[in-house]
């Protein structure tokens, strides 16, 4: 039987290789996948390497890390799913075999960072701005404010009166004499006239 890492074709197993795995990089929670291909073959097998070169099969590597899930071991596309950072720098490397013997692929290598939790742009709040261009000195100081939108607003000050302002600074008293003045805080939409004397 000939042995031979990431050889392409081997005369004596007429095995052909034609397509090695390549690496995977990957953060943790992440899933990879390794394809392999090969002519004149009858079965094929994966195995996995440790960092220190210990060889695993698709079973041990299963018993080693119980929390990821290995599909595909007799298939030419291995998946690995839920991967986790023990086992970055691991190796994969599939075998195919014929009545003739065993040919490897080359070996490829699962890097798999630490996952990064992803970062949210939020943009700043930003306080609605209202009108201000109120003139207050004959009627006080503003109590309230309700915002109509638009940069509109409307200001109750401490003598009762109902105060207009646009947002081109037209101002006006809504709650003078002949002026009536309605606005809808449900929908956002106000309207004004003069009373018909």
């Amino acid at each position: 039987m000939v042995l031979a890492l990431g050889a392409t074709a081997f005369a004596d197993t007429g095995i052909y290789v034609t397509k090695n795995p390549t690496d995977e990089v990957r953060t943790a929670g992440g899933t990879a996948w390794f394809i392999s291909g090969a002519t004149n073959y009858n079965t094929l097998s994966w195995t996995f390497m440790s960092p220190d070169g210990t060889k695993y099969s698709v079973q041990d590597f299963r018993t080693r890390f119980p929390y990821a899930t290995v599909e595909g071991e007799y298939t030419t596309t291995l998946t690995v799913r839920n991967l986790n950072t023990d086992m970055n720098r691991w190796g994969v490397f599939c075998t195919f075999t014929n009545n003739n013997g065993s040919t490897d692929t080359a070996m490829a290598f699962l890097y798999v960072s630490a996952y990064a939790a992803p970062t949210y742009s939020q943009p700043a709040y930003t306080a609605p701005s209202y009108n201000t261009n109120v003139n207050t000195a004959n009627n006080g100081p503003i109590t309230s404010l309700t915002n109509l939108g638009d940069g509109a607003a409307l200001y109750t000050c401490t003598d009762g009166s109902v105060n207009y302002v646009g947002e081109d600074g037209s101002y006006m008293n809504v709650s003078a004499d002949g002026f009536w003045f309605s606005y809808d805080a449900s929908t956002g939409t106000y309207e004004g006239g003069m009373f018909n004397n």
